[in-house]
């Protein structure tokens, strides 16, 4: 999960825009970027250092700035640290922007072989500033232009030294959102005024040829821009402030104390895993570890792993073995745990990404440490949520990957009948496609919490299913700050009471008319792709997950609702008995 996943008004000169998240995950490009007073170049798949072997095919890079008007080569020294590489300068021997020229060599893909040329380029500026740079570099093939115009920023692809029609551009990050482009005539986009851009161009061309005895058919040029606005990319941002909820108002009648329940701390840093309780143990299934938007078989937690709570919770145990797998769900019935979906990685680490939805549904059987068969899915699906509802499983939201092939977002609800032998998935329409999101049945209603929208990013809303009329509503949006909104979120039932975790660290519970939220707590430390799992009565946990700025969350934190006293008793007077 980089999270790059904010929202924002974007206006394209001549082009179609499509939103995506996590576009091109996986793949590898070079950098370069300001931050605590260093200017770093590193090759990943965005602004942090990724593993050192891979800076082994840089050596052709060579750097320059802009010194008093004229174009100078630096040198840049090369920095480890575990296992992750960079390169790096003080940021007071630069001028304000800095220029990355590297051509990678050949390249395989399947049969395909494609010579590969980097670019990258870092800005300073003012957006009151009425251009950065109107002409090309004279040291990149492809390059991008940031110009600004009416408060707005427009930016040129240039080949060459000239404005190129039909280069692929992809916004990886205002502030954090994405989008992707394509240049029409002029060569230009147009966007909307932020703090900081994230942005990446390519251009391909029919050219065959051979270097150092590698064949190649085509020639693959990549330009990544990193524009810092009114000032440079390690400035912090005001802390967002505590979250309102529709009508302003804070919950008056619940409020969440924190637990003592001195839980063993989870097994291991994950997200997007499996969890549910089921007599009385927390069962975890699948998940992922290491870097975000970094898929691996090895990355991909193998174990079952119980925590049984009626001894306290004291240690974790691997129960049984398990498909690698993550954005799959896990409901418990009738002394079994059901694994549904979710996503295998095929490729090892460093390899390109090979990810595949999987439709296998089993039953696991905690004492006989076996798994049954079920029926299979219509279709593979991952990045979804599912819960159950007397004998029957629903599954809602995600989306269908394979490997290379154009990923397809779900548009129907599922159903299985476990008390039917022969029963088979059913499907029901949907009004959305919608993917990391919270399922939870309520009151005998169904509802969706939050995720990612196919077409237009992180999304607060709620769609509510009447299990008695078979149809879907529009429920109240959760009131979140910060623009990852309920994106990754969790949500748990506690009687009477539905409550969500989002990232920016708000616990917010569904009044009991249905119609709003109140916030009833702020976690001095939000998570997502986390599980929020009912242990009593009145008693939740939030389990797993990780935050950007404070990694992956090892703790397991528990919390009890109660209802607020509004009376309190008359304090004895002096002189009384």
């Amino acid at each position: 999960m980089n999270p790059r996943t904010r929202s924002c008004q974007i206006l394209l000169l001549t082009a179609a825009i499509v939103f995506s998240i996590y576009s091109q995950a996986g793949a590898h490009f070079v950098w370069v970027y300001a931050e605590n007073g260093k200017v770093k170049v590193v090759f990943g798949e965005g602004l942090e250092p990724d593993q050192a072997q891979f800076l082994t095919g840089l050596s052709e890079m060579k750097t320059y700035t802009v010194l008093d008007g004229q174009s100078k080569q630096v040198k840049l020294e090369q920095r480890t640290e575990g296992d992750e590489g960079w390169f790096e300068i003080s940021q007071n021997k630069l001028g304000r922007s800095v220029e990355v020229s590297c051509p990678y060599g050949v390249f395989g893909r399947g049969d395909k072989k494609m010579f590969l040329d980097y670019s990258a380029k870092h800005v300073i500026c003012s957006g009151a500033e009425k251009h950065t740079s109107a002409a090309p570099s004279k040291n990149l093939p492809l390059d991008l232009i940031p110009q600004f115009r009416d408060g707005k920023l427009n930016l040129t692809v240039y080949f060459n030294g000239q404005p190129l029609k039909g280069a692929e551009v992809e916004l990886e990050v205002i502030d954090t959102d994405s989008l992707s482009a394509i240049t029409g005539d002029s060569g230009q986009v147009s966007l909307q005024l932020a703090s900081r851009y994230v942005i990446r161009a390519k251009h391909t061309v029919m050219d065959a040829g051979e270097i150092d005895g590698k064949e190649f058919s085509e020639r693959r040029y990549y330009c990544t821009l990193v524009l810092d606005v009114s000032g440079t990319s390690n400035e912090k941002k005001t802390a967002p402030q505590a979250s309102k909820t529709n009508d302003g108002r804070t919950a008056s009648n619940w409020v969440i104390e924190k637990v003592d329940a001195n839980y063993a701390e989870f097994p291991r840093g994950m997200t997007s895993f499996g969890a549910a309780v089921v007599n009385g143990c927390v069962y975890v299934i699948g998940g992922k570890s290491g870097k975000a938007h970094s898929y691996a078989k090895s990355y991909q937690n193998r174990n079952v792993y119980r925590l049984d709570l009626k001894d306290g919770g004291k240690n974790w145990q691997v129960v049984a073995d398990n498909l690698g797998l993550q954005g799959l769900a896990i409901v418990g019935h009738a002394d079994r745990v059901y694994r549904i979906g979710g996503l295998e990685a095929r490729n090892q680490e460093g390899d390109d990404h090979d990810l595949h939805s999987v439709d296998f549904v089993k039953a696991l059987d905690p004492e006989k440490r076996t798994w049954l068969e079920l029926p299979k899915l219509p279709m593979g699906r991952s990045s979804f949520d599912a819960c159950i509802v007397g004998n029957h499983i629903y599954v809602i939201g995600g989306w269908t990957m394979a490997g290379d092939k154009e990923t397809v977002w779900a548009t129907e609800m599922l159903k299985l009948d476990l008390s039917q032998p022969d029963a088979q998935w059913q499907a029901i329409k949907a009004p959305f496609k919608t993917r990391a999101l919270a399922v939870r049945c309520h009151q005998e209603k169904l509802f969706v919490i939050g995720g990612i929208q196919e077409k237009g990013g992180p999304t607060n809303a709620v769609h509510v299913f009447d299990l008695k009329t078979a149809k879907w509503t529009t429920g109240p949006e959760v009131p979140t700050e910060g623009q990852i909104k309920a994106f990754g979120c969790s949500a748990v039932s506690l009687g009477k009471h539905l409550l969500v975790s989002t990232y920016d660290g708000g616990i917010f519970k569904l009044n009991a008319d249905a119609a709003s939220w109140d916030k009833v707590h702020q976690l001095d430390a939000g998570r997502f792709f986390h599980q929020m799992l009912p242990v009593g009565k009145s008693k939740f946990a939030l389990v797993g997950g990780s935050h950007m700025e404070h990694g992956s969350h090892r703790e397991i934190e528990v919390f009890e609702l109660t209802e607020r006293k509004s009376n309190k008793k008359s304090e004895p007077q002096e002189g009384t008995n």
